[in-house]
């Protein structure tokens, strides 16, 4: 009985997605790039859900839009409650720490404000 209860508390890995859906707010036709790839644009509403790859560290994401200045937000990473079913587990452990299923991104929602590049004439 114990063994079955340690095999099946392995890990986030059976319980959660590797991406979480994080939507973003802002004016449609700004595009949320990730190291120069592109993830998503926004959309006429003005919000675009995407699913991020979860990570165990922060994760800066960039807001591109014509007529406007780069803008960088922050993806806060946080510890997966999931994860608490590993309980003594070293291999649980380490399997979540692998797919980056131990954390989890703070935000659902993410508001983008952005200030226009303008030259002085």
């Amino acid at each position: 009985m114990l063994t079955c209860a340690l095999c099946l508390s392995s890990c986030g890995t059976l319980f959660t997605p590797s991406k979480q859906p994080i939507t973003f707010m802002g004016m449609p036709e700004t595009r949320i790039y990730d190291n120069g790839i592109k993830l998503g644009e926004i959309d006429e509403s003005g919000t675009t859900t995407i699913k991020v790859k979860k990570e165990l560290s922060s994760k800066t994401l960039i807001a591109k839009k014509e007529g406007y200045k780069n803008t960088p937000f922050i993806l806060d990473a946080t510890l997966n409650p999931v994860s608490i079913i590993n309980l003594t587990n070293i291999l649980a452990w380490a399997i979540d720490l692998g797919t980056g299923k131990c954390c989890k991104w703070d935000q659902d929602v993410v508001e983008i404000e952005m200030e226009k590049s303008g030259t002085a004439k």
